[in-house]
């Protein structure tokens, strides 16, 4: 009796244990905190400001101009204004871009079904190979390094571009054609951008002042049962919302005061006894959001102990070293910056106008605007039959003969230039038979067969037959819109001489429309655009329902002779050609 009553009584003295041990359960509760990071290695306090030179080649120049580089360059806390005064210099500089390989790659797919029949299935690709040479440097306003010269594009790092697979090689390279392009410029543009992206985050935490928008959490207590869950639970959630009112730019007044109870609460859970189950773990969350508020509170230094009490007491010496490494971090940005809050506002002061390089621009008032003359050359490059990209100048009949342009170009090739003193024998001539295309000013001109039906009422049948001519592409993609000039009537002017020049006054442009798988371009007209709808049919629904037509009214294609005629020679000014081409040019 004596035994069964010794073990009744060590039963019910262990259950008293159990029930007084509460089980302890934490979670993570998340909020976002702001903030303004201070640089890693800081400039004087008065440096605002910074410029950037971008020296291009050609073939960038092609597609990015030196301005639209230089303004994709950002560092925060700091304006770009070229020509100031102490301030940060930034020298890129871009050698050719070149694609050293234009191939047709292909694979083979081999299925088998139940009968064992083998099936093979053939898939085409486009393949370019291309390299291009960048570089760069930042210099501080005393003209030293923040960042040492870098070939960030090496020109013997061959890199590759991959079109989509088609089912036949003809498919793949008529993608190519229609949007070659395209490609060349969406290319370059990554790899711009790839640049300019490196040097603004390596900027933006170097010598910049970056905004952040922080994930960070508190541990709260997830045990409903225990008897400190709706105290905990209140209390956090009440810091997390404190924690809201924090910007980069500002914090509460009278941080130290405000904060005090939530320090007392979690103090006071960091006092208990971890001998008793459970309260480690209270213990390791209160020590824990101690350490992350005094963090966020710009107190590295108490968060820094806090933490040390997780590694000394073996309770998260992970956590622990962790929030140790963060709150080094931050004493020693404190330090170099003499400044100690991660919460203020960075005034920048008004650019000098007067310094800032002028961009072509005449702003006197009252002065007659003197158009400069044409240059004598402009840079590009001609594509010649086999792919291959030459770089070089042309002679410059694009703006005052654009005409002539169509009928062939002079150029130089750049390593026969030589600065404009070049040899006469280095002079090619190029007709619209003998290349692919070529790349002027941002414009792509690629040759094109056309008759000039005009051409007869001047008395020259035979200039009317089918020809190719240069034409600048002002719309890409399956359906190509081109432009065609039409010789201009000569003038008898007198200067000196009796010399015949052109009469710009009455220069006729044409657009010209290249539709998939022809050779020959046709005049834009309502009919010949209405042919093009029609090999598509829910574009050509659309276009006859009027949702092509700017005052959204039907169009009715069925016309009388006189419409017939007006369709076939010009085109509709109530269509919409920018959304018709869209639609036809989607895959």
């Amino acid at each position: 009796m004596q035994k069964i009553l010794k073990l009744v009584t060590a039963f019910l003295l262990f259950a008293s244990v159990q029930s007084t041990a509460q089980r302890v359960d934490i979670d993570k509760a998340k909020f976002v905190i702001k903030r303004t990071f201070l640089p890693r290695n800081p400039l004087a306090e008065d440096v605002f400001f910074y410029g950037v030179n971008v020296k291009n080649s050609a073939s960038v120049r092609q597609y990015l101009q030196e301005d639209e580089i230089a303004s994709r360059i950002k560092i925060d806390g700091f304006q770009r204004a070229d020509g100031q005064p102490n301030s940060v210099t930034i020298n890129m500089n871009f050698d050719e871009f070149i694609v050293r390989k234009n191939e047709l790659t292909s694979r083979t797919e081999e299925t088998k079904d139940k009968a064992g029949k083998v099936t093979k299935s053939y898939y085409y690709r486009i393949k370019l190979t291309y390299t291009l040479g960048a570089a760069y440097e930042v210099k501080s306003p005393d003209s030293k390094d923040i960042v040492k010269y870098v070939n960030y594009y090496d020109n013997n790092d061959f890199k590759v571009w991959e079109s989509s697979e088609y089912s036949t090689s003809a498919e793949a390279n008529r993608y190519y054609n229609d949007n070659s392009a395209s490609i060349r410029a969406n290319i370059l543009t990554n790899l711009v951008n790839g640049l300019t992206n490196r040097i603004s985050s390596y900027l933006r935490y170097e010598i910049g002042f970056a905004s952040q928008e922080l994930n960070e959490y508190f541990w709260i207590l997830d045990s409903k049962k225990h008897d400190e869950f709706e105290n905990n639970q209140k209390i956090t959630k009440q810091l997390i919302e404190e924690m809201k009112r924090f910007t980069a730019n500002s914090k509460p007044e009278n941080v130290d005061e405000h904060f005090k109870p939530y320090f007392d609460y979690f103090n006071k859970l960091a006092k208990l006894d971890m001998e008793e189950k459970g309260n480690k773990k209270l213990v390791y969350a209160a020590l824990f959001n101690l350490s992350i508020l005094s963090y966020y509170l710009d107190d590295p230094i108490q968060s820094k102990v806090i933490a040390e009490r997780l590694i000394k007491d073996d309770i998260d010496e992970k956590d622990g070293k962790e929030l140790v490494k963060n709150a080094d971090y931050l004493i020693d940005v404190f330090k170099k910056n003499n400044k100690f809050s991660t919460h203020f506002e960075r005034k920048i002061p008004e650019a000098d106008v007067s310094l800032i390089p002028k961009k072509n621009t005449i702003s006197a008032a009252n002065v007659k605007i003197v158009e400069a003359p044409a240059a004598r050359f402009l840079e590009g490059f001609v594509i010649t039959p086999d792919d291959k990209e030459v770089e070089g100048y042309f002679f410059n009949e694009f703006v005052n003969a654009p005409w002539e342009v169509q009928d062939g170009i002079r150029f130089i090739p750049a390593s026969l230039f030589n600065d404009g003193k070049y040899d006469k024998k280095s002079i090619e001539k190029y007709s619209p038979k003998e290349l692919k295309g070529m790349a002027v000013e941002k414009k792509l001109y690629i040759p094109i067969l056309f008759s000039d039906i005009s051409k007869l009422a001047n008395g020259s049948p035979l200039g009317a037959t089918s020809k190719k001519y240069f034409m600048e592409v002002i719309k890409d993609g399956k359906y190509k819109l081109l432009k065609y000039f039409e010789a201009p009537p000569s003038t008898m002017v007198f200067s000196g001489s009796m010399d015949a020049k052109p009469n710009l006054d009455n220069l006729e442009v044409f657009t010209i429309l290249l539709s998939p798988n022809e050779e020959k371009g046709k005049r834009l007209t309502t009919s010949t655009l209405e042919d093009a709808l029609m090999t598509n049919k829910v574009a050509f629904d659309k276009y006859q329902k009027g949702e092509y037509s700017l005052n959204g009214k039907p169009i009715n294609v069925k016309r009388d002779m006189i419409d017939r005629m007006t369709a076939k020679s010009s085109l509709d000014k109530n269509i919409n050609l920018e959304a018709i081409m869209e639609e036809l040019n989607k895959k």
